[in-house]
Order: structure tokens, then C-alpha cells, then sequence
């Protein structure tokens, strides 16, 4: 009898540790992050946008560029957190030798922005680490400036926006109770539009953060 009471105790305590450090986990938390974007959108989708508006040319794009933002999330607890994003994901120049309807360089900027709502998963390793896989949508804005050289071709600049899956991984560190860094690699499948031209965008990012 005097067993069965000492391990009904002890199970007893256990939950109650459990649920402490489960509620100790909960909470807001808010960070920055700076990274490295990487665009999958090849010269003829910037042709492309071109030709829409009558201009035949063959250019050629930048495809990396520094991304920045910050975010804010609720962790739920060590397992589960969503989290609300705004991510400057880059500004990749181009340039465009235009053959129709008259010789001229076409250059100007492809601009990405991006909200996203995403749902993280977490596994905690030993000693502060952690593991995380996110999943969630993003609405990214892309502006598409154009100019002439010359002035002999009539360009305007496009904008659009789209939604789309974003996806990632990394890993965390908690530098203590409120402070924490973390690295991780994200993935937009869904940047641009027909009148911008349309890929996608990889960001390799660091960032620290702090629990509220």
C-alpha cells in the first residue's frame, strides 16, 4: 500500500513538473532577422513582363540579394508556435537589350515583399537547442520598375501580388529564459505574376529574439 501511494506521488509530481514547464514555455515572443534571398526567375520572365506590353529584348537578372524582417509569434508550448511575418525578401536589379520596337536597354528593379502566417513545429535537443519545420502561406508583392536608356521605348513599371506556400527549417538556440538566436532556411513557392514574372525565392537567414 505505502508503494502504490509513494508512486501514485510521484507520477503525481511529474505531471505537475510537466505542466509547469509547459506553461513556463507559453508565451509571445518577437525577433529580427537578416539573411541571404536567393531568386528562381530566370531573364525571360522578365522578358516576359516586357513583352506584354509589345517590347521584344533578351536581359539578364540578379538573383541574390540581402532579405531582412521581423516577426512575431505566440509560442503554445515546446512543440507548437504560430507566428505572423513581414520579410523584405530582396531588390534584384536587371537589364534587357531591346530589339523591338526599337534598339534600346531596358533596365529596372524586380522588388519582393512578403506577410506570412506560419505554424512551427519544434523538437528540443540538449543544452538550450532545438530543432523546426515551419508551414504556412505568404502573400508576397512584387513591383516590377522599368526604364528606357534612350527614351525610344515606352516602358511603365507593374506590380502584383500572389499567395502561396511558404515552407522552412532551422535550428534555435535559447541563450536563456528571454533571450534566444536561431538560423534557419525559407522557402516562398510563389512570387510574382504574369505581368512581373513569376518564380519563387529562398532566404538563408540568422535572427534573435525575445520571449515576453
Amino acid at each position: 500500500m505505502y508503494g502504490k501511494l509513494v508512486i501514485a506521488g510521484a507520477v503525481l509530481a511529474l505531471q505537475a513538473g510537466f505542466a509547469q514547464a509547459q506553461a513556463r514555455d507559453a508565451g509571445f515572443y518577437g525577433g529580427l532577422d537578416l539573411g541571404r534571398s536567393d531568386l528562381h526567375l530566370s531573364g525571360s520572365g522578365t522578358d516576359g513582363a516586357l513583352a506584354n506590353q509589345g517590347i521584344i529584348g533578351s536581359g539578364s537578372l540578379d538573383r541574390r540579394d540581402t532579405s531582412y524582417g521581423l516577426n512575431l509569434g505566440y509560442r503554445i508550448n515546446r512543440t507548437w508556435a504560430v507566428e505572423a511575418a513581414y520579410t523584405r525578401l530582396g531588390e534584384f536589379g536587371y537589364s534587357s537589350s531591346v530589339t523591338s520596337p526599337a534598339a534600346d536597354t531596358v533596365q529596372g528593379t524586380y522588388k519582393v515583399n512578403a506577410l506570412s502566417l506560419s505554424a512551427l513545429g519544434f523538437v528540443p535537443l540538449q543544452s538550450n537547442w532545438s530543432i523546426y519545420g515551419k508551414a504556412g502561406l505568404a502573400r508576397t508583392d512584387t513591383t516590377f520598375s522599368a526604364g528606357s536608356a534612350t527614351g525610344a521605348t515606352a516602358v511603365t513599371g507593374t506590380s502584383g501580388g500572389s499567395n502561396g506556400l511558404l515552407i522552412g527549417a532551422g535550428v534555435m538556440y535559447d541563450i536563456n529564459r528571454s533571450l534566444y538566436t536561431r538560423a534557419g532556411w525559407d522557402h516562398y513557392a510563389d512570387v510574382g505574376t504574369d505581368a512581373t514574372g513569376k518564380g519563387s525565392i529562398n532566404t538563408f537567414n540568422i535572427g534573435v529574439g525575445m520571449r515576453f
